[in-house]
This record gives C-alpha cells, sequence and structure tokens, in this order.
C-alpha cells in the first residue's frame, strides 16, 4: 500500500496519522529495552524525573536513555504524571498509552503541569537530543512510534527482532541515505520480501506486521534526486538558495476570491488588543464584523506581493524540514444547509519538504525523501516519488478553493463527516503561483523557540512575547469565535501562527 492509499483524502483517514494501535502484546512477548538504552541507564539515570502532582512535588521516579511501558512506571504510576524536570540535551515523549501508543507529547525542558497531559501517561521515551542513532530504525506502529529497535549494516534474524522491536511488528522504518533495508517475511532471510532505501512513514500492506527478519547494506547515497550544497557549507546563503530550490508550485482553484498577502498587507486593517479569554495579544479586525459573514475588501488579500514564508527547520535524525506557510487575510469554510459556518480572518496554510543531509567523500549533499500536505487540523505525507513536480524538485500543491487547504491532488476532498452533511475541499487549476519567485526565508530552532532571517529581516510578529505591548507577536492572527451551527462556529477563531505549529517547535515529527 502506497503512503496515498494509506493517508487517504477523506476525513475517515485523519486518524491513520496517528500512531496506528495494535493490539496488546502479552506480557512476557514485550520487547525488552536494546542493550544500548540498557548500558546508558546508569550514566544518564537522572535525565529525566517525574513527579506525581504538579509543581514538582509528590511521588517521583527518574529515568535514563530508554523506553518504558506502563509495567516500569512503577513507583509513580500508571496515569499519575502531572510534572516533568527534563535535563539539558535530552527529550521526553510521553504517550497516553502503554506499548508507546496513542497521543504524544513531546518534552525538552521542565514543565511544571502538563496541562493536557495531566494523569494521562503509560509509557514513555528519553532521548539524547543529536543521537547517537544507528543508520536504520524500525518501529511497530506507523508513523515512527510503539516499540523501536536500531540496526546498523548486518543481518537480523527473527531473534534479534524478538529482542527488540518484535516479530511480525515492523509498521515503519527510518533509512538514512547510503543504506538498503531487505525486508523478509520469514524467519532466516526467506519468504517474501520487499527493498527499502528512504524512510517509510508506512511499509506498505503488503509486508506491514509480516518482517521475521531484515538485512541491512551499505549502498551508494546518491542518486538523480541528489543536490549538492551550494558552496559545500550549510550557510545562510546556501539555505536560502535550498529553500527557493524547493519552493512548491501552489495552483489555486477556478474562482478563488481570497488570496494569500503578506502579514504588513494585512495590519493597517487590524488591531492588536489583549484577549480577555487568553490574557495575550491578539489581532481583530479595526471594522466590526456584523454580520459576522461581512466580507472586508482587504480580505481578497494581494497574491501579486504576497511571499511564500519559508523555514528551514533542522530536525532529528540527519532531516531538515522546508516549511512553505502561505498566508490569507481571509478563510472562507462552507455553507451547511445555507448557513456559512467556519470563515475566519486570517488563515495559514502549509507544505513541507524533508531533507535528507549526508556527506561523500567530503561533499555535503541533501536528498528530498517526503512531502507533507496540510489541510486544516490533519495532513498527509507522501514520499518524494509519489508527487507531481515542476522541473524536478518544486512539489506541486493545491490550495482549496476558499478555505486553502493543501492537497497534492486535484479533486474534491471530503475532510470532515457531520451527522447531517459532508465538509468538502475543492481543488483544481485555476491560478498557479510559482512561490519560488517571492521568498521570505527564515531559519528555526525549535528547542530554543527562536529564529532568524535567511538574507531579510526577521519580522516580529513571528517572536512568542504575547504580552509585550511593545511588539507586533500575537498569539492568534484573527476575531474571536462567534456562535455554532450543528457543532460548528459560526465564526471560527483566529489562528496561531507558525511559531505555534509543531512543523516548527518540534524537533522530531514532519508537521
Amino acid at each position: 500500500m502506497t503512503i496515498k492509499s494509506l493517508l487517504a483524502t477523506s476525513f475517515l483517514a485523519v486518524s491513520l496519522i496517528l500512531p496506528v494501535a495494535k493490539p496488546a502484546m502479552a506480557e512476557e512477548a514485550q520487547p525488552a529495552l536494546a542493550e544500548e538504552n540498557q548500558s546508558a541507564l546508569a550514566a544518564d539515570n537522572s535525565a529525566v524525573t517525574v513527579y506525581r502532582d504538579g509543581d514538582f512535588s509528590g511521588i517521583s521516579q527518574q529515568f535514563g536513555i530508554g523506553l518504558y511501558n506502563v509495567n516500569e512506571l512503577n513507583v509513580v504510576g500508571n496515569d499519575k504524571i502531572s510534572s516533568v524536570k527534563v535535563a539539558s540535551g535530552y527529550r521526553l515523549t510521553l504517550y497516553r498509552d502503554k506499548d508507546f501508543s496513542g497521543d504524544t507529547k513531546q518534552l525538552t525542558k521542565d514543565a511544571s503541569w502538563l496541562d493536557d497531559f495531566n494523569d494521562a501517561t503509560s509509557s514513555l521515551k528519553v532521548e539524547k537530543i543529536g543521537g547517537p542513532n544507528k543508520p536504520v530504525i524500525a518501529y511497530s506502529n506507523s508513523p515512527y512510534g510503539g516499540f523501536e529497535q536500531q540496526f546498523d549494516i548486518g543481518d537480523y534474524n527473527v531473534d534479534d527482532l524478538k529482542a527488540g522491536v518484535g516479530n511480525d511488528a515492523i509498521s515503519a522504518i527510518r533509512i538514512a541515505p547510503g543504506y538498503k533495508v531487505t525486508l523478509f517475511k520469514d524467519y532466516n532471510y526467506s519468504g517474501a520480501s520487499k527493498v527499502l532505501t528512504a524512510d517509510a512513514i508506512y511499509v506498505g500492506s503488503d509486508i506491514n506486521d509480516s518482517v521475521s527478519s531484515l538485512k541491512v547494506e551499505a549502498i551508494s547515497p546518491q542518486d538523480s534526486t541528489t543536490r549538492a550544497v551550494p558552496g559545500n557549507a550549510y550557510s545562510d546563503t546556501a539555505k536560502r538558495e535550498i529553500l527557493r530550490t524547493f519552493a512548491p508550485r501552489i495552483w489555486f482553484a477556478q474562482g478563488e476570491t481570497y488570496f494569500p498577502a503578506s502579514v504588513e498587507f494585512t495590519l493597517p486593517h487590524l488591531d492588536r488588543y489583549i484577549n480577555p479569554g487568553s490574557g495575550l495579544y491578539e489581532f481583530k479586525t479595526k471594522t466590526e464584523l456584523n454580520p459576522y459573514t461581512l466580507k472586508l475588501p482587504y480580505f481578497s488579500g494581494d497574491l501579486a506581493t504576497a511571499p511564500i514564508y519559508a523555514f528551514w527547520v533542522e530536525k532529528e535524525y540527519n532531516n531538515v524540514d522546508l516549511v512553505y506557510f502561505q498566508y490569507s487575510a481571509y478563510d472562507l469554510g462552507k455553507t451547511v444547509f445555507g448557513t456559512e459556518v467556519g470563515d475566519h480572518v486570517g488563515d495559514w496554510e502549509r507544505v513541507t519538504v524533508r531533507l535528507a543531509k549526508f556527506t561523500d567523500q567530503g561533499t555535503n549533499y541533501i536528498k528530498p525523501v517526503q512531502v507533507y500536505y496540510g489541510a486544516h487540523s490533519f495532513g498527509t505525507t507522501y514520499n518524494w516519488n509519489e508527487v507531481d513536480k515542476v522541473n524536478n524538485t518544486h512539489p506541486v500543491a493545491y490550495s482549496a478553493f476558499g478555505s486553502h487547504g493543501m492537497w497534492k491532488d486535484p479533486g474534491n476532498h471530503v475532510y470532515k463527516e457531520l451527522v447531517v452533511t459532508q465538509l468538502i475541499d475543492v481543488a483544481n487549476q485555476g491560478t498557479a503561483w510559482d512561490t519560488w519567485n517571492n521568498i521570505q526565508a527564515f531559519q528555526y530552532y525549535p528547542n530554543s523557540l527562536t529564529g532568524n532571517g535567511l538574507g531579510n529581516a526577521w519580522p516580529s510578529w513571528l517572536d512568542r512575547d504575547y504580552s509585550n505591548p511593545n511588539s507586533l507577536s500575537v498569539y492568534k492572527f484573527g476575531n474571536p469565535a462567534q456562535g455554532s451551527f450543528f457543532g460548528q462556529p459560526l465564526l471560527a477563531g483566529g489562528p496561531t501562527g507558525p511559531q505555534e505549529k509543531g512543523a516548527l517547535t518540534n524537533d522530531v515529527v514532519l508537521d
């Protein structure tokens, strides 16, 4: 099964972008910690401390590098963690369910209160940021979740898998450039097989949960998609050039009315005010939206001057995510039984290209691996070879009529099922926007939540000092929510900006 068929554009497929639930393993069959994790515990046994109560109080338990299932939370307890301390240079991943499944929350610093994850952790993982990691990592859940096991060059039979990710358990895999993995359905490297040479968030229905042995071999890291880093150094100039090279062509639908704009284009029409609900500065229109469906002239945007906001974000496993944000002054919702629902002021949608970095004979290279299309509150990931491209490097995206959700293909995309109707994004070839012709380039640092411009200034509206009266930073880019109809807001609340999105703030996930 291709990623396209796995993550279908129907709303029913949204749950599939979360870690895939798998049957609980019998206690005696659960994989043990890998040897490298066990040996690290003594040296790093205080990397993370979890507490039963908020403000780092109550019963506590310390953890070193490794994977810890529900039975290993034997001191603090299952579904009991309320606050955590994370030493500098480490990453903590909390899982809502046992066996490293369900919703997750990642932390790289102390949290005195876990908020949405309070009393909700049944397993956890502690990692050292920046590795070390072996070139191949297999996972029992898609995408990149559940039990995991790292592999170097070599042959691994069923007993090796039983001691790690599990027999007949592999669903996703990371493969660094320069390596080939052959997955076998049977032990002793027999039965049906499948060869992979790049990351796969899903190994495919033909081999999923069916691997009993595997081989890892070294190959040339270069292929037709590989590109040398300009100047052989990751300078600001080179990063900006790479961001231009992979910037998408975005097709707006026929009849589109609400085109992109620069944030600066919209500022004369907006007030920055403290929302009493959040206590933070937000934007709202200077002109009251009464009725809420009132369409202001500036909502049409200014495509001629609109930039694509492009971010270089270093991720774990030698990945770089090139995140391209389209900003629009207005988002047109859907019409349900003659009533407009879900309109909102301000709209951020994105396309992300994931690159793998590597060095071959002294030369630095990048290689495109995957493309993520964000649509509303979810997204879909495809392998690089599954997406249409312009000049071999620019992925093609379709911005849905009015609502701007990004899709790989034209057509009618059902993204939400209501009791009474479906919400559908309409995507087709109306107006083409070659975003590489007007790019605002930045680098963002997930673990420090800061950034800088790459050949252009850093705008203060990208800062996070949302309570500073002298800044342009805002927590939300549009008017507060208003009313509801069949469970949908009449006027939806304005969105948060790029600096609040996991695409920038998470140092692992492709989002």
